[in-house]
């Protein structure tokens, strides 16, 4: 039997296709996002799933998950939370249009696409800046408040992962909790004694027990 000890390899982490995961997954963020300012509605529930959507399609993507996953994921997050900011921006000028148009104010009203590639110009405007500005400063605020718990947990795992890890990779310890049982020794039946059966009592009668019929 071969007892050398043998340090467990450690994964590779590939950033670039983590990056790729953190993206795909926060999106579920900006959905959320998206789907709150609808009704002019603002909460740390789109940060708190962007960030931990983009932490987990990070590990899935990258195999591993390190402290430096974990930053790229929440920078990734707040980025996609800025495009749903934006993109809330283009529907708002988008509906804008169709009032400006039905109001005989414009030649035509602006189609999704159109909107998205020029409402920037609105922020040209002090009072809109302002308006729109504040309202991302703020969504942001509470994106922050609603990740901190799952960062703060993460950061926790992957440290526990760590050490773990270092502790497997350790001679002394993996031989610690290497060394087999000592195995109970076997019993072989047939080398017990067997018990004496118990002989059935003598039907002992004296000459005047005898019945007489």
């Amino acid at each position: 039997m071969n007892n050398e000890f043998t340090p467990v390899q450690e994964k590779k982490e590939k950033v670039a296709l983590g990056i790729l995961g953190a993206f795909l997954f926060s999106l579920a963020g900006a959905v959320v996002w998206f789907l709150l300012d609808l009704i002019g509605f603002i909460a740390a529930l789109s940060g708190f799933i962007g960030v931990f959507c983009a932490i987990q399609g990070y590990r899935i993507f990258a195999g591993k998950l390190s402290k430096k996953g974990i930053i790229i994921s929440v920078i990734i997050a707040f980025l996609v939370l800025i495009i749903a900011w934006y993109a809330c921006l283009a529907r708002d000028f988008m509906n804008a249009s169709k009032e400006w148009y039905a109001n005989g104010e414009i030649e035509n009203s602006l189609t999704y696409p159109q909107a998205f590639s020029t409402a920037f110009l609105l922020l040209t405007d002090k009072q809109m800046l302002l308006s729109y500005g504040g309202s991302l400063l703020l969504g942001l605020g509470f994106a922050v408040l609603g990740s901190i718990g799952t960062i703060k947990m993460n950061f926790g795992r992957v440290k526990a992962e760590k050490v773990a890890e270092q502790q497997m990779n350790d001679p002394s310890i993996a031989a610690k909790f290497g060394v087999p049982q000592e195995k109970v020794p076997d019993i072989d039946v047939n080398d017990a004694e067997p018990e004496e059966a118990e002989k059935p009592e003598e039907d002992v009668r004296t000459p005047g027990d005898e019945t007489k019929y």
